[in-house]
């Protein structure tokens, strides 16, 4: 064997196909940490006036068009395929820069946070799911952990760039930075579940072993035989079921009955609420507002922003390594719980600083506790959700379940960040913390009682748990032996 092909590993392979997802995770980390330099920069100059109500609209677009980018993502993903459906993600990206760039008006503004909201809708949709697919069982966890990890390392690279550019600037320099993804996803193999879904088996083989090698023959046998099973069922049962098939409702409600569908909605709908209303996003949406509350001064706002950046982005590298070390029961509970504690933390420094209760070195305890915040939401509250995102859904459904995700994290987004200027006004930012608080605690009851243990188990082991059965594999012989019986099958 020569010493190219030594190097090129079936892990190598696998790195190269998921860099076009980690590429342009990183550049919708850029969209999130660009509202701090915009936001904050419109309220001192006046370039273009914003008041409250703009200003929260404008913040929380990106959530409504997640809701458009998800149902977009799911139809692509299932119709024109994975890869297609990533390029299209990369070109709004970089399309919503250039509107940036060009924006002199409210208007323009908004549509680059459609392009840019929609684009996010479709990759967050797709990502955790194209992850999964393409990894094996060992690294799956670690791989779908550099999801947080390249969005944070996107906000850090805009909030850096901050200290320096003006927002119009800014939007120029990030164009480029979108570029690497779209390069990646031409290059990238499409995903060899999208290719069984389609009947395309000798070529979701090739990709297959091409991405893992031969080792793991036994979960591509199996995932080739569920597929064969599923659609000689719909071909026999077809005559009597026509019309029943073609019903769009029936197909949802058929779907929410089983429990291998049911389960993983109700866990995905409880950690994007974990996922949302963690923090992060006043954080990086109201960062103005939090400062002031919290240090009583904006001064070093970008400075401290950057610092907390670094933080989260060497939590969540950590979180490569604890997702290997961990069981995901055991993450949920210790780095949420941890979460809880820190908000109410946060919320009790403030309420003291405001009323003059705290010693003159006050900021320094608010720096510790905004860092270990930080920390604990890198290293748990944001993963958790990409990592089981990508482990959970069934194969059949699994573009219904990302769109339901998305449709779902679209819909607190936008409720997180429209209400959070009011609920600044009504319970000041100390009784906000509280209040998510609360949230964060009734979420992590009820996934930690439906959640199954995933790590290290293939997505088919996982899928039948969910079913309330056991994974048996079968070997090439008895997968060629189905497949003659199925197509005996199709020709009675």
């Amino acid at each position: 064997m020569s010493r190219r092909q030594e190097w090129i590993t079936p892990f190598m392979k696998q790195c190269f196909a998921v860099s076009s997802v980690v590429l342009n995770m990183i550049s919708y980390g850029l969209t999130i940490g660009y509202n701090a330099s915009l936001f904050s920069e419109l309220r001192r100059t006046r370039e273009i006036p914003l008041d409250i109500h703009s200003e929260s609209w404008l913040a929380s677009l990106i959530g409504l068009m997640l809701f458009v980018g998800s149902a977009v993502g799911s139809l692509a993903m299932e119709t024109i395929g994975r890869k297609y459906t990533v390029l299209l993600s990369s070109v709004l990206m970089i399309c919503g820069w250039i509107s940036f760039s060009l924006a002199s008006s409210f208007p323009v503004l908004l549509m680059g946070k459609i392009l840019q909201g929609t684009s996010v809708g479709i990759g967050t949709n797709m990502g955790s799911i194209l992850l999964g697919e393409y990894s094996s069982p060992r690294y799956r966890g670690s791989f779908i952990a550099t999801i947080p990890t390249a969005l944070l390392l996107g906000t850090l690279i805009a909030h850096i760039f901050a200290m320096f550019y003006s927002w119009h600037d800014i939007s120029k320099i990030l164009l480029f930075f979108s570029i690497p993804g779209l390069i990646a996803a031409v290059f990238s193999p499409e995903s060899p579940s999208f290719l069984v879904t389609k009947g395309r088996y000798d070529e979701c083989r090739k990709v297959f072993r091409w991405l893992r090698g031969t080792d793991e023959d036994d979960e591509l046998e199996t995932m080739i035989k569920t597929d064969m099973i599923a659609k000689a069922t719909k071909k026999i049962n077809k005559y009597h079921l026509t019309k029943i098939i073609k019903n769009k409702v029936t197909y949802l409600l058929t779907a929410f009955n089983k429990r291998e569908f049911r389960i993983p909605v109700i866990i995905t709908m409880h950690l994007t609420a974990i996922n949302q209303f963690c923090g992060s996003l006043i954080n990086d949406m109201y960062a103005l507002d939090v400062h002031t509350a919290l240090y009583g001064t904006n001064v070093y706002m970008f400075k401290v922003m950057t610092s907390l950046d670094t933080l989260r982005l060497l939590a969540a590298l950590s979180t490569v390594y604890i997702t290997r070390k961990l069981e995901r029961r055991s993450m949920l509970l210790i780095f949420v719980s941890l979460n809880i504690f820190v908000n109410l933390c946060l919320a009790g420094h403030i309420f003291a600083r405001q009323r003059d209760l705290l010693p003159a070195s006050h900021m320094v305890i608010g720096i510790i506790l905004h860092h270990f915040q930080c920390f604990i939401m890198g290293t748990g509250s944001l993963p958790l959700l990409f990592i089981l995102n990508g482990e959970i859904f069934p194969l059949e459904n699994r573009g219904l379940c990302g769109m339901i995700s998305s449709i779902f994290c679209s819909i607190l987004m936008f409720v997180n960040i429209k209400s959070a200027p009011y609920l600044f006004s009504l319970l000041g930012v100390d009784g906000t913390l509280c209040f998510y608080a609360l949230i964060l605690v009734y979420s992590l009851i009820v996934t930690f009682i439906v959640l199954p243990e995933t790590k290290d188990k293939t997505l088919q082991e996982v899928e039948d748990e969910l079913r309330g059965c056991t994974t048996v594999y079968v070997d090439r012989e008895e997968a060629f032996e189905l497949k003659s019986g199925i197509n005996n099958l199709e020709s009675c």
